[in-house]
């Protein structure tokens, strides 16, 4: 299993940015653990 650590700011933006691109990772990269860190 491979990770992934993105990093955002906490605006609301930069939070919806980051949980979007986790998705589209987690959906194009199977068993593909994201974790985001502000």
């Amino acid at each position: 299993m491979s990770k992934l650590r993105l990093g955002t700011r906490g605006s609301k933006l930069a939070l919806w940015q980051a949980n979007h691109a986790a998705d589209l990772l987690r959906r194009a990269v199977p068993g593909l653990e994201v974790t985001i860190e502000v």
